[in-house]
């Protein structure tokens, strides 16, 4: 069974026992700060969010579908201690900005073309899949930090992180020879986000996701985004 975590950028999946996040971008905030914007460092605000996760949900896994650190190729000092009091096990499928991470962290890491357990597939988004990933029921992915802008009675904007639950176009299924339910996660880093509007990477890009709904972190229910009208070809 799968369920977003209400009020949370996250999923839990409990036949895996497993947590499910996307886009850490630890690190984020000193790039930030070389650019003259002073913001709060956000890995222990991430880190203690992510450990009440594990107890609430009592999870054995932690899967994170990318995007852990932000410098692409640089270190990021703070995955040093950040899985400290976390008593799980971390999986990671590459993201674009996780260049070299295997030399940095412990665990287990795949790499950008995703991997499978079970029922799911896991990957991050910028690449293409790997098409048994894309067999699978049920697919996790990040890369899109999706938010969407909404305008009150006012005329003023609001941005409000959300969820998407997709399907693939009749061009994906001809493609994977699959119907999956695809997921994409809210940025677990509260400072990074982007409008839905524009899509990136070589699913959306050439048009294998027809739809999406979309949710927002309270379980709010705001509709269906379309995407084959935005799609070309990369």
């Amino acid at each position: 069974m799968i369920e977003h975590i209400a009020g949370e950028r996250a999923f839990f999946i409990s036949d895996l026992k497993a947590i499910v996040i996307a886009d850490l971008h630890i690190g984020y905030e000193r790039e930030l700060r070389e650019k003259g914007i002073i913001v709060p460092s956000q890995t222990e605000d991430m880190r203690k969010r992510l450990s009440s996760l594990v107890r609430k949900y009592n999870a054995e896994k932690i899967i994170i579908v990318g995007d852990l650190k932000h410098e692409i190729t640089g270190f990021a000092p703070e995955l040093y201690r950040f899985f400290d009091d976390i008593d799980a096990e971390i999986i990671l499928a590459k993201g674009n900005h996780d260049g070299k991470i295997e030399d940095m962290v412990d665990f287990k890491v795949y790499p950008s073309e995703g991997f499978r357990l079970g029922n799911y597939g896991f990957f991050h988004g910028h690449s293409w899949p790997d098409t048994g990933v894309m067999k699978a029921p049920y697919i996790f992915m990040g890369h899109l930090h999706p938010e969407i802008e909404l305008q009150d009675s006012l005329l003023h904007r609001h941005r409000y992180p959300c969820h998407l639950v997709g399907e693939l176009s009749s061009k994906g299924e001809e493609k994977y020879g699959n119907s999956p339910k695809i997921f994409v996660i809210a940025a677990f880093n509260k400072l990074v986000g982007a409008s839905i509007v524009k899509p990136i990477g070589p699913l959306l890009k050439n048009g294998m996701i027809e739809k999406f709904e979309v949710y927002l972190l309270n379980g709010a229910y705001l509709g269906k985004y379309p995407y084959t009208e935005f799609s070309g070809s990369e």
